[in-house]
């Protein structure tokens, strides 16, 4: 696709995804994956990313929320869909009626969504999340126990699935992954007691099967990885991860100023001398944050050039003044490489005072995907 009608746009490298998942299915020895698409696939495009790694064979894909899932439905995905998230009363009949999986949380919602799938006739597929120490969502052990004992009263619900979402897997000290670790292991022989000796165990995302072998079970879930992305004390056990994503606008405006002018709201930033100031059509709006105003880079023909003055809803300001043949119609590199620099996601997120995936994540409507 050409990206000469665009103002912003993310080109996103199909290759280094299919990569990447090689990677997470080898850390992962070779265990079935699921692929988790929240917030828009981290800000990659949900849909053609679901395609892409289906079509390469990826067995489930997970959700934040129904939303998510029924996007994939409508866009005629088929493969196994799990809402890792919690699902309110409000939304199970379309859930219900999309063959949707969904992790349990409670035991009033098991008995709703058993309630609206024997009003359609319906069974459904359902994972047991169980809190371990993440403090979010989840039934206690100690209520998980109980629960199995009393899940075949619901007998539109089939459980397949049992699971648990580790806090810190990545700290220097594994003792509290350990902790959550031992937790599980005991819902799971409880489950296993129970007659439940089939179920799909998922524990470890990302952060965690890169890192704890012990954490893998039957089952992977993996977002950030497949962006080509993890924290730098994991970066080495990753290998060579490729990140998927580069964020490029272009040169909209140029004007020639003098020392001493005042550049944007707020007036935060004055030319120390003359110089040259590129307006990039690129804002909050599009996720690229205020909090970069006077911090961040971008590369402009090879060029590290600083963001001046306030980043606003739809403009980005950039002295250009060391690029002396710089052009209206210039790509712009906001992450990614050109030339022989890169403006690294971790640089980015530093910037924006934010974690990398958060970065990705607020990616707005407004930037294009692009796939190559």
């Amino acid at each position: 696709m050409s990206t000469g009608n665009h103002r912003v746009w993310a080109e996103i490298s199909t290759g280094a995804v299919r990569h990447n998942l090689a990677r997470v299915r080898k850390a992962a020895l070779k265990r079935p994956v699921m692929a988790v698409l929240k917030a828009n696939a981290y800000g990659h495009g949900a849909v053609p990313m679901a395609e892409l790694l289906v079509r390469h064979g990826v067995e489930y894909l997970g959700v934040g929320d129904s939303g998510e899932a029924l996007e994939l439905r409508q866009s005629g995905i088929r493969a196994p869909v799990l809402i890792v998230g919690g699902v309110i009363p409000g939304e199970m009949p379309r859930v219900v009626e999309a063959g949707i999986e969904v992790n349990l949380h409670t035991v009033p919602m098991a008995e709703e969504l058993n309630a609206e799938a024997e009003r359609q006739g319906r069974v459904v597929r359902v994972h047991l999340k169980v809190d371990t120490g993440m403090g979010r969502l989840g039934m206690q052990p100690f209520e998980a126990v109980p629960f199995l004992h009393n899940l075949r009263r619901l007998p539109n619900l089939k459980l397949v699935g049992l699971c648990t979402h580790f806090s810190t897997p990545n700290e220097p000290d594994p003792a509290f992954t350990t902790r959550q670790l031992e937790h599980f292991n005991l819902a799971v022989e409880v489950a296993r007691r129970l007659g439940y000796d089939d179920l799909m165990l998922h524990a470890s995302s990302s952060l965690a099967f890169f890192g704890r072998k012990d954490a893998l079970f039957n089952m992977v879930r993996t977002g950030i990885a497949l962006w080509g992305h993890l924290p730098g004390d994991l970066s080495g056990s990753a290998g060579d991860l490729k990140p998927a994503l580069q964020l490029k606008t272009r040169i909209l405006f140029l004007k020639d100023v003098p020392e001493g002018t005042p550049i944007g709201y707020n007036r935060t930033w004055y030319s120390s001398g003359p110089t040259r100031i590129a307006t990039l059509p690129v804002g909050y709006d599009d996720g690229y944050r205020t909090a970069m105003s006077n911090r961040a880079f971008v590369l402009v023909r090879g060029v590290r050039c600083p963001v001046v003055g306030r980043v606003s809803m739809d403009y980005t300001t950039v002295d250009v003044g060391r690029v002396p043949d710089a052009a209206v119609g210039d790509e712009v590199t906001l992450l990614g490489g050109a030339g022989r620099d890169a403006i690294t996601l971790a640089e980015c997120a530093a910037w924006a005072g934010c974690i990398p995936y958060e970065f990705l994540c607020g990616l707005g409507r407004r930037v294009v995907r692009v796939y190559q």
